[in-house]
């Protein structure tokens, strides 16, 4: 089932209307806190490590690096 109704959602101009353009929970996490606590903290981690494989600081074989498909979850509420 679509969450956004062809005819009932849309106003007289035919655009979809305000009230469901926005998040689908309350609960759900603000784009502001998202790039703020989890994407920025691991993108300066992989930073200093990329920055420290490169000057010989680690070892690249066994440097341990973040596999990249989770970030670092902190709950917004």
């Amino acid at each position: 089932m679509a969450i956004k109704n062809k005819a009932k959602d849309r106003d007289h101009n035919g655009r979809i209307r305000r009230c469901y353009t926005g998040p689908n929970s309350v609960m759900s996490t603000p784009g502001w806190w998202t790039n703020l606590f989890m994407n920025r903290p691991q993108r300066r981690l992989n930073k200093r490590l990329c920055q420290q494989l490169q000057r010989n600081l680690i070892d690249p074989e066994g440097g341990v690096f973040p596999i990249g498909n989770r970030k670092p979850h902190e709950y917004y509420w």
